[in-house]
């Protein structure tokens, strides 16, 4: 009997994951003024703060949508003028060494894209303390960094809807 439990709850799994795939309504979502599009698999929630930093208050608004212990989100983070953007490839670095060590986690996976033209970067890190990985692309488009990020449980990072989220990304003209 104590293998019949396993077996019951792997295909429940399995299944479910099929009426996750199946259940989802993906979402084209453009937050006004933020200059790009993403879809989600289901509406996202908005919310916006300004962050103050040592350069001044940064802008940011955060779309997301947690669906079963599993999290999609866009952040627009938008940088006052006095900053200096200075080398585009050594900002994305700074951004993701930063994310690392932010989660106490492990790059797993680097790759250096341009999105819409604009420098970018997708990378899966490992996050040990709490068995999930994240998957992110990041793209610099002058004072602004946009993030489309996926954190979910470690192996998810692979799922086809995850794909789907991060490559429908592209920065609006």
């Amino acid at each position: 009997m104590n293998r019949i439990a396993p077996l019951a709850a792997l295909l429940s799994l399995t299944l479910f994951g099929v009426s996750f795939a199946q259940a989802q309504q993906w979402i084209d979502h453009r937050p006004s003024g933020a200059g790009y599009r993403v879809e989600f698999p289901a509406k996202p929630v908005e919310n916006s703060q300004d962050l103050d930093t040592p350069s001044g208050p940064v802008k940011i608004r955060i779309s997301s949508v947690e669906i079963d212990g599993r999290t999609f989100m866009s952040i627009d983070s938008l940088y006052p003028t006095n900053v200096e953007t200075g080398d585009p490839q050594a900002n994305l670095d700074s951004a993701r060494s930063g994310g690392v060590r932010n989660v106490e986690g492990t790059l797993r996976r680097e790759e250096r894209l341009t999105v819409s033209s604009a420098p970018a970067r997708r990378m899966v890190i490992d996050i040990p303390r709490t068995n999930q990985a994240a998957d992110a692309l990041l793209v610099l488009n002058g004072r602004r960094l946009y993030q489309v990020v996926y954190l979910g449980p470690r192996g998810t990072e692979n799922a086809p809807e995850v794909g789907r989220f991060l490559s429908s990304f592209t920065l609006l003209r």
